[in-house]
């Protein structure tokens, strides 16, 4: 019998004790006399850290469903002021094990990421930050808590967030325009506490990475992403490439869409929606949806099926959106158990099915990894890597289309394709702000918000956003959470994506060696860098020169062959 996460048992991690047996372990390491002991050590650090690291994961979980949950906030609490302490601690460890004269030895016996990895993370961690790290996660939290608890007025209720972004995309353009609406209105009403969280925000990173010896927190931001092998050279030649590349194509394919539609241009409200009526919306419940991705998985592969159905069996996918819950989604992975799960708010959108697929290949990326029993200080790799085994599910489970939208599956995989692309110019924005951001952290309030229109105009030209309020003097970025809680996330998004829309296009030409060389990806988990999993898969990396050039003839052939 499968044991449900909602029965895992919770424990407090003793912070003084995982501290205690971190200098016991830099002690070893240090008088370590062969590699073979420096690895010996490595597996005792990361078997006693297992167990506690899910207690972690599953105090924030917990929080995450019910904010209001006052013990599992308290807890949530007691980790942003104690686990930079341990964060330290296990630097220290890793400088012990660097500076180890067998550390040689050891080179030969694990995958060298690993060594590299951990030569990073020596670059951004230290005691002497862990005040500045305390501070940053008491302020993650707090922006955590002012967005989940704001309630937006709609049809004489209060909704949430992520039911708003459901109005969003409503078929009734005047409906979209209200919602979008009432998102501004809402926004504004908090501006001020969403600026000075930021501003403090840019400020304790800022001083971390001059602490740190950096110039300001862009370089420190990519490594903390694990963005290693690459950096902001090769990230602006990729951003170039969607500027050169698809921002001419969206521009075409958007004034097509305003044309068909009988509109003067593309407005913000109707930038996410690309059939003539509105979006297509996934039909029946969403009891409807679960069984309708069991049966896809069951068709797509053996194994993914039968993972899909465990998940289920164990509670694993939480999806209803409700009061208190945490807006947005994201798959978490509890390694004692060998168990991932799902969180996710449906809103009776194509999102939901984007929640089925999306987070279901974190999921069962997870599940791989654990399986093959990659290391966990590889796992299943850097986010890029992560994204695109998410991402890679989502344009795999198109051929599917039918079991989620009936005869109107064709549509739904426009859609799909799309909104992929769309996607690119979008996210090359929120990384590109960042950069700037923390580039010159002296910007005020009114400038960053300057700056986010400056590159919406770069980047999406064909979006007209002047008359929703707030939201026109460049206040979109401020319910973009990844901003606030993961700074230089969003690349990894937007890399991804190039490797998905290739796995997509594969699929077209032989599902059947798609699906090969995406569960090949997969199994692979962070064993290699993201260029060498790309080629091993018969696809262009993102830092390939023009990848996103043929990429783009084949995938705007592709959506309007499906118009």
């Amino acid at each position: 019998m499968v044991k449900k996460i909602k029965d895992y048992k919770y424990e407090r991690v003793d912070i003084d004790g995982a501290v205690k047996f971190l200098d016991e372990s830099i002690a070893k390491a240090q008088a370590a006399e062969s590699g073979a002991e420096l690895s010996a050590l490595r597996d005792d650090v990361n078997e006693y850290f297992e167990k506690a690291f899910d207690n972690v994961s599953l105090a924030a979980t917990r929080k995450s469903l019910n904010v209001h949950d006052e013990f599992y906030s308290a807890e949530q609490n007691y980790y942003d002021e104690n686990m930079p302490a341990v964060s330290a601690k296990i630097t220290e460890l890793n400088k012990a094990m660097i500076n180890s004269k067998h550390i040689g030895e050891l080179e030969k016996t694990i995958n060298p990421i690993i060594i590299r990895n951990m030569r990073a993370q020596l670059r951004i961690m230290d005691e002497k930050i862990i005040d500045d790290c305390v501070e940053e996660n008491k302020l993650v939290t707090e922006y955590d808590d002012l967005l989940t608890g704001l309630k937006y007025p709609w049809k004489g209720k209060t909704v949430t967030l992520s039911e708003m972004r459901g109005f969003a995309k409503d078929p009734d353009r005047s409906v979209r325009k209200a919602a979008f609406t009432v998102i501004g209105e809402t926004l504004a009403t908090v501006s001020a506490q969403l600026d000075d969280i930021y501003d403090r925000m840019v400020k304790v990173r800022t001083r971390m990475a001059k602490k740190m010896g950096f110039d300001n927190y862009v370089e420190m931001g990519d490594l903390r992403m694990m963005h290693i092998g690459y950096g902001r050279k090769e990230i602006a030649v990729f951003r170039e490439s969607v500027l050169n590349d698809v921002v001419p194509a969206l521009t075409a394919l958007k004034a097509e869409l305003a044309k068909r539609f009988g509109i003067d241009k593309v407005h913000i409200y109707d930038n996410d929606n690309y059939i003539e009526g509105g979006n297509i919306d996934p039909v029946g419940t969403a009891e409807d949806l679960i069984e309708a991705a069991q049966k896809m998985y069951d068709d797509m592969d053996a194994d993914i099926g039968e993972f899909f159905r465990s998940m289920c069996e164990a509670e694993a996918i939480d999806y209803i959106a409700r009061d208190g819950k945490q807006n947005g989604g994201y798959a978490e992975m509890f390694r004692s158990y060998g168990q991932p799960f799902i969180f996710a708010n449906f809103n009776g959108t194509m999102d939901d099915v984007g929640v089925l697929t999306h987070e279901l290949g974190h999921a069962y990326a997870f599940r791989r990894a654990y399986v093959n029993k990659i290391d966990p200080d590889l796992f299943v790799g850097g986010m890029e890597t992560a994204e695109t085994h998410s991402m890679g599910m989502e344009a795999l489970c198109n051929r599917y289309n039918d079991r989620f939208y009936g005869d109107r599956a064709k549509e739904a995989t426009y859609q799909q394709i799309f909104d992929a692309l769309n996607f690119l110019s979008y996210g090359v924005i929120v990384d590109y702000f960042q950069e700037l951001v923390y580039s010159k952290p002296e910007m005020t309030p009114a400038e960053r918000k300057a700056l986010w229109l400056e590159l919406e105009g770069k980047f999406r030209p064909y979006v007209d956003m002047s008359d929703v309020p707030y939201i026109n003097i460049g206040g979109r970025w401020q319910y973009q959470t990844h901003i606030y809680q993961s700074p230089f996330y969003y690349i990894d998004y937007c890399l991804s994506t190039c490797l998905a829309l290739q796995f997509g296009e594969l699929a077209e030409e032989n599902y059947k060696d798609a699906l090969s060389r995406y569960l090949a990806f997969v199994n692979a988990g962070g064993t290699k860098d993201i260029d060498a999993l790309a080629h091993d898969a018969g696809l262009k990396s993102p830092f390939d020169g023009g990848a996103l050039k043929e990429l783009c003839v084949k995938v705007e052939k592709h959506i309007r062959s499906l118009q």
